[in-house]
């Protein structure tokens, strides 16, 4: 009896284990002010389950963002709207995002602050699509030759696109007040390599229609294209044309009385 009695006071006196934390529900540690959505274990999932959870997740997480549990948590409803676009068109990408916001939620329910969570939130959607080409050249994009100035335009490219850029060989102009009128093919015969142009390598021209791809990394490509070319995206970047020159303020199109040329480009999908 004596000994019953003893191991009961001691099972009295172990501490209780805290309860497991909810699963794919809201709930509160014993240290925390308010409370925090709980995701479930995707893994254990199966596919079906797993879609359901991870849209309970999201809703719990931007309920809470937009300020609408009244726990202290509230987020400009612009940044909160962009996530929720980028994670409803990326939807697998909720389970990372819903575990962090898990640690960002108790961090602050246990005394942390604002400016830490949000210093986690505002970037996310940009970091969560890094990498990511929203942009595919899928349309037909038509534009004139802007000879006075140097890559006038540009054009979103994701990597992989193919891109036919083609332009009009009828229209003339020159680059400098004393030189001779020439097409997009360029001066004839006098070559651009080595020498003080955008375009210096081979096949570039002085004076030619040329391309420049801007990767999202800053690495600079320059090509040809003359009156027809077609370009393969490395990356994902921009496209840009120009006239191969040093100086673009002196360029002139062929102009008569009644008419002045105008170089047409198309640039579209290669097929």
């Amino acid at each position: 009896m004596l000994l019953l009695l003893t191991l009961s006071i001691a099972d009295a006196k172990k501490p209780k284990a805290p309860p497991p934390p909810p699963v794919n529900a809201w709930g509160q540690e014993a240290d925390m002010k308010g409370q925090c959505f709980y995701p479930a274990d995707y893994e254990k999932l199966p596919d079906g389950e797993r879609k359901q959870a991870r849209q309970a997740a999201l809703e719990a997480m931007t309920l809470q963002w937009r300020g609408s549990r009244e726990d202290g948590v509230q987020f400009e409803e612009r940044v909160v709207e962009g996530l929720e676009i980028t994670l409803l068109g990326r939807p697998e990408l909720v389970e990372q995002v819903s575990r962090s916001n898990l640690d960002q939620c108790k961090a602050f329910m246990k005394g942390g602050t604002m400016e830490a969570w949000q210093g986690w939130l505002l970037p996310l959607a940009s970091k969560l699509m890094a990498g990511e080409c929203a942009s595919p050249l899928i349309d037909t994009m038509f534009d004139y030759l802007e000879i006075t100035r140097a890559w006038f335009r540009s054009v979103t490219v994701c990597q992989g696109d193919r891109v036919h850029v083609n332009a009009t060989l009828k229209d003339r102009y020159r680059i400098s007040d004393s030189g001779e009128w020439i097409t997009v093919e360029g001066v004839p015969g006098e070559r651009a390599i080595g020498a003080d142009y955008p375009c210096n390598i081979e096949g570039c021209m002085v004076g030619m229609l040329v391309g420049k791809f801007t990767g999202d990394d800053g690495v600079e490509t320059l090509f040809p294209i003359g009156a027809n070319h077609t370009f393969t995206a490395s990356g994902n970047g921009q496209l840009s044309w120009s006239v191969n020159d040093t100086t673009w303020y002196d360029n002139k199109y062929f102009k008569t009385a009644a008419f002045e040329d105008r170089v047409a480009l198309t640039i579209e999908p290669a097929e």
